[in-house]
């Protein structure tokens, strides 16, 4: 974790950088010049098969049944957020996750989509703005990743930041970052969500959910919180951020990480708990908290200017964590 001395003095420097005052802090984003800017997204209304039914029965997963299908992914911000593709050996059949970009060569998505234990062979690609095929702004492979290795657990501390070998962020713009110590200022406003879910054209276009109000905000460790909600989230959409307008600008505060039973937060646990089947006992959960910012902030630090980071292996050795 940078310290807030550290911090300070890299917000002097790097303009896309905000000052942390010990309780609060995050990174700007970035409108580039001639990108079309729209604060609310060009969409129609997806809803899934008997969602009327569905909807009634399952009033806890309404988010599932009904979103908003993005059509101006080309224009900002729905331009910054991507899906990601990965492939974790030779001849694997690939799977992908949802991804934003935070800098001009960087994206933040959930750990747990990051190829943890294989070999040469794996990969990730993202493409800003997929849209059904299109690639308004192209693609790049991923070349390095710092972040806080998980496998398969949902946390509040499930994210990482990978940087690109190409500065996608210089056409497509990215998003800022931002957290709070309180977790009032996380349960005090309404958010948004986009990803690539499977559920929603096989992951071929870009879904959002507004008017997301949190249910709860639980700390992980010291530095992550668990930004949690009602179900809205499938396959697909891990990684996508959780974000809304500040100041007139996107700030992410949280990486969509997936659902938990709320008896998994108790003393002992969901064993011989009650009603655990029952779909009303889950949440979602999206990780957020400074450690994010923080990664965001190493980034820009360490990635934004040339490219290159000779403290860094290229795909960070699965056995370490950033702090």
């Amino acid at each position: 974790m940078l310290d807030p001395v550290t911090l300070t003095a890299l917000s002097s420097s790097y303009r896309n950088l905000v000052a942390t005052d010990g309780y609060s802090g995050g990174t700007k984003g970035f409108v580039p010049e001639g990108l079309r800017v729209e604060k609310h997204a060009r969409a129609v209304l997806w809803k899934a098969r008997d969602a009327e039914r569905l909807a009634t029965q399952n009033q806890n997963r309404t988010g599932l049944y009904y979103r908003d299908q993005v059509l101006n992914t080309s224009s900002y911000p729905w331009s910054a957020i991507g899906r990601l593709a990965f492939k974790k050996y030779e001849g694997d059949s690939s799977g992908w996750c949802t991804a934003s970009l935070i800098g001009r060569n960087t994206i933040l998505t959930a750990s747990h989509c990051y190829p943890w234990g294989y070999g040469p062979g794996r990969w990730m690609r993202f493409i800003p703005g997929y849209n059904n095929g299109s690639e308004p702004y192209g693609r790049s492979y991923v070349t390095k990743c710092r972040g806080v290795k998980n496998t398969f657990n949902v946390t509040g501390i499930d994210y990482i930041v990978c940087q690109l070998c190409e500065p996608l962020g210089d056409k497509a713009g990215w998003m800022g970052t931002q957290w709070w110590d309180d977790s009032n200022e996380y349960m005090n406003k309404s958010w948004r969500s986009s990803g690539y879910p499977s559920d929603s054209f096989r992951g071929r276009a870009q879904m959002l959910l507004s008017n997301i109000n949190l249910t709860d905000v639980d700390l992980h460790a010291d530095t992550g919180k668990e930004l949690e909600s009602r179900i809205f989230a499938s396959p697909g959409w891990s990684g996508g951020p959780m974000w809304e307008f500040m100041g007139g600008m996107p700030k992410i505060v949280g990486v969509c990480s997936g659902s938990e039973k709320d008896c998994s937060e108790s003393t002992q646990g969901c064993y011989g708990a009650e009603g655990v089947l029952d779909i009303d006992t889950f949440h979602d959960v999206s990780a957020g908290g400074r450690l994010m910012t923080d990664l965001a902030t190493y980034a820009f630090a360490h990635w934004q200017d040339d490219g290159e980071d000779s403290d860094d292996q290229d795909y960070l050795n699965d056995n370490q964590a950033a702090s």
